[in-house]
């Protein structure tokens, strides 16, 4: 019997491509998200494509309960999830500050204390079973805490440091894990023009949401503690870690008003 793959924030962007990916290996699947419609879609997409079985659950992962209720959805079917992938995720620009108190909540929810519990009780089976893969889905914002992406970028690295110390934890019991921290991916999150995201491509600013799945896959079956897709995120990250902080207050002062500080 085919083992399942689980993807949150499976039904677009990354975590659809994440789906594809496992699906074209033989896994099924289980997208996990809160849009009805777009898993419904993407759920029939992949089973029109591969010879797998695709099952949704619709569940706003925000919420306190939700990694139990997503556990206890595998559970209760019989489905045994062998590759967990923790993609949904969420952005929004602004300082702390100004930034609305929900969005400040469910950013943190989302990005930390869900994957967290998910890690812990899809992790917790795998280690019984000696087999198993994580994936959490950070960012080359966990080197880069800089203002208007304060919270993104802070559990951006929290996702980062847990998957590398679970990576540790887990290793000797067969369970692999993985960060996969991808800079601009070409997807509707930043409202871009469509000619300026054919542009970054181009350029090799920006990547499709396909490299990223494909090399984060591939990073996680080889074993490998983190993934960064592409070759000039590397460039993006010593820059971030060798500017001085003079550099960012100028830039600060400059555009305050425009960066919504």
């Amino acid at each position: 019997m085919r083992n399942y793959a689980l993807i949150t924030g499976g039904s677009s962007g990354i975590g659809f491509a994440y789906a594809s990916q496992l699906a074209s290996k033989g896994y099924n699947i289980i997208i996990v998200s809160n849009r009805e419609d777009l898993n419904l879609t993407s759920t029939e997409q992949i089973k029109k494509n591969y010879s797998v079985n695709v099952v949704f659950l619709t569940k706003e992962l925000t919420e306190l309960q939700s990694a139990f209720d997503v556990f206890d959805f595998c559970h209760e079917n019989g489905y045994e999830v062998e590759v967990l992938i923790s993609n949904a995720g969420m952005f929004y620009f602004s300082s702390l500050v100004n930034m609305p108190l929900d969005i400040n909540a469910k950013t943190t929810l989302l990005h930390v204390y869900t994957p967290t519990l998910l890690c812990s009780l899809f992790g917790n089976e795998m280690k019984k079973r000696k087999k198993g893969y994580i994936l959490n889905a950070s960012s080359i914002c966990a080197w880069i805490p800089y203002p208007t992406v304060s919270i993104y970028a802070a559990s951006k690295r929290y996702l980062k440091d847990l998957s590398n110390a679970i990576y540790f934890e887990l290793k000797e019991y067969g369970v692999k894990v993985c960060a996969v921290c991808p800079g601009a991916v070409d997807t509707d999150l930043y409202n871009l023009t469509p000619q300026l995201r054919k542009k970054c491509r181009k350029w090799g600013i920006m990547h499709s949401t396909d490299f990223v799945a494909k090399k984060g896959i591939k990073a996680l079956f080889d074993g490998k503690s983190k993934c960064v897709p592409g070759k000039i995120n590397y460039l993006f990250i010593f820059l971030a870690k060798i500017t001085p902080d003079f550099i960012i207050k100028l830039i600060v002062k400059k555009y305050k008003s425009k960066l919504n500080l």
